[in-house]
């Protein structure tokens, strides 16, 4: 969900809150417009005097209800942006935690990762040595056939020449 969302959905709301207001405050304000600006045809108004204590309470308090208004208009708008900041702020320390997981699931797998690799040099190492060692295997296998072969070569050759030895001496040929 994006930092958007609460701050649209926010937004929504507090135009919906102001806005039903809206009749109101235009009531209100012709009101105060009526009444701030009196009719100068009267007989006790003098241009030249200033104005009365009665008009000049009215004209403070209108002045100090029409920045009222503004200040809870400022007011609403400053809420409504905290509330939206803190909704993002949120957000931000959501991204914060997920990011720190993505880290350190990121430092795991390198650190399987160069585990694995360790593994398959090993893996390697053994089998050059096996292969190897195989090699030897082999040729001493071979060298001992050969050294078999002569073996029995010599005591077929021993075991002819005695029979023949035996055979001279006994006449048979």
């Amino acid at each position: 969900m994006s930092w958007r969302t609460p701050f649209l959905t926010s937004l929504h709301s507090r135009d919906i809150r102001e806005k039903s207001h809206d009749s109101f405050i235009s009531a209100y304000t012709r009101l105060a417009n009526r009444t701030s600006n009196p009719t100068t045809t009267s007989p006790t108004s003098d241009p030249t005097n200033p104005l009365a204590p009665d008009q000049q309470l009215i004209s403070d308090l209108l002045e100090a209800q029409t920045s009222k208004g503004l200040l809870q208009s400022q007011l609403a708008a400053a809420q409504a942006e905290v509330v939206s900041l803190q909704g993002q702020i949120k957000a931000l320390e959501k991204v914060a935690r997920d990011k720190e997981k993505l880290e350190r699931r990121n430092a795991d797998l390198e650190s399987e990762g160069r585990a694995k690799s360790r593994a398959i040099q090993d893996l390697q190492d053994e089998m050059l040595t096996l292969t190897v060692e195989l090699n030897v295997l082999a040729d001493k296998e071979q060298a001992t056939r050969k050294e078999n072969e002569d073996l029995v070569q010599r005591w077929m050759d021993f075991a002819e020449t005695r029979a023949e030895v035996m055979n001279r001496a006994s006449n048979w040929e």
